[in-house]
């Protein structure tokens, strides 16, 4: 796997997404389609670095693309931590759709990059999307992840 590839530059792990075509089920792809309007054969997605970009790209953005993706791209960058204005609001939580979305993740995998690299993150990735979603956050304390620093 090419994890520069499958990798968002906002820092959400592709490889890990429900709806990334290797793991999406055809139950989510047709819950998704009815939601937004779409085909469920439209819904499973290559990833966001795809030539097709991210099939959630264009319901959320209105047509206009990703706004993060595309500074990323227009500073030459691989990821939002490359930055020198990381964090920025582009990383900012999508209040309507905070309870469906990877908000709170996007920030701590950018942190978790800088810090540890691409391929050691990429191996606690899966599990930081896990807990955020099924999981409980104990806030103030660090759980201890699969990867050690």
């Amino acid at each position: 796997m090419d994890l520069k590839k499958m990798t968002a530059p906002c820092g959400l792990p592709c490889f890990a997404c429900a709806v990334y075509e290797g793991n999406i089920s055809q139950e989510l792809a047709e819950q998704i389609a009815e939601q937004v309007g779409a085909k469920p054969e439209d819904i499973p997605c290559a990833g966001c670095r795809s030539d097709a970009g991210c099939s959630c790209e264009m319901p959320m953005t209105a047509g206009e693309g990703c706004k993060t993706k595309n500074c990323v791209a227009s500073k030459g960058l691989h990821n939002c931590s490359e930055c020198d204005e990381f964090p920025c609001e582009y990383l900012m939580p999508v209040a309507d759709m905070a309870d469906k979305v990877l908000n709170n993740t996007k920030v701590y995998n950018l942190c978790r990059i800088k810090l540890l690299g691409l391929e050691v993150w990429s191996k606690e990735a899966a599990s930081i999307q896990q807990k955020y979603f099924q999981g409980k956050f104990n806030y103030g304390q660090a759980p201890r992840m699969e990867t050690e620093i």
